[in-house]
């Protein structure tokens, strides 16, 4: 594995390695490189996110570059994690998030992008524990993901407590109390 970024949360390793590559039985490994799996930069990867001060994985990024291997993973999170309420797809991107038994499943597809003269779409799902709050934090605050880290915010609210407070509840109380970024939560909201 290589290592790919350092900063004091997490130290991120990467890794083009076929077995690692697997997600539920499924292989992931691909590149853009014709007839090479490891390609030159254009390849399907894996990212591990270690936690310095506990040396433990906090969080994983499965990334496609490929259009088929793309295509397999958006088609594998629908049929092992179903419908999810935080949902938006526009022309160029898509932005899901699942959570099951304490993992969150941030999962993005583009397809802007073009390599090698080639159009592909490219897609990143970030697997992170809810036990690594630094990397839920993090990821959940940019990006396709923002409203879902202002979701999170909401959540922890008293009022919301032993409640069941879904995405779908806040957008909708973000409707009715005139939200603060207008239309911007619904749009392109798959309902």
């Amino acid at each position: 594995m290589k290592k790919e970024l350092e900063l004091n949360e997490c130290i991120g390793y990467s890794s083009k390695q076929p077995e690692l590559l697997r997600l539920y039985g499924q292989s992931f490994s691909g590149s853009m490189a014709a007839g090479n799996d490891e390609g030159n930069g254009f390849s399907n990867y894996v990212l591990f996110f270690v936690t310095p001060e506990n040396n433990k994985v906090g969080a994983y990024t499965l990334h496609t570059e490929t259009k088929d291997k793309t295509a397999a993973l958006v088609k594998l999170m629908n049929e092992k994690l179903g419908k999810t309420d935080y949902h938006y797809r526009s022309k160029e991107f898509t932005n899901q998030v699942w959570y099951k038994d304490g993992l969150y499943y941030f999962f993005n597809t583009n397809n802007t992008i073009v390599n090698m003269g080639e159009k592909t779409t490219t897609g990143d799902l970030t697997v992170i524990s809810e036990k690594s709050p630094v990397f839920l934090e993090w990821h959940s605050s940019g990006g396709g993901f923002s409203y879902y880290g202002e979701y999170l915010k909401e959540k922890k609210k008293p009022e919301h407590q032993g409640k069941n407070f879904s995405y779908r509840d806040f957008i909708e109380a973000e409707k009715e109390n005139g939200s603060f970024l207008g239309n911007t939560y619904f749009d392109n909201y798959v309902q």
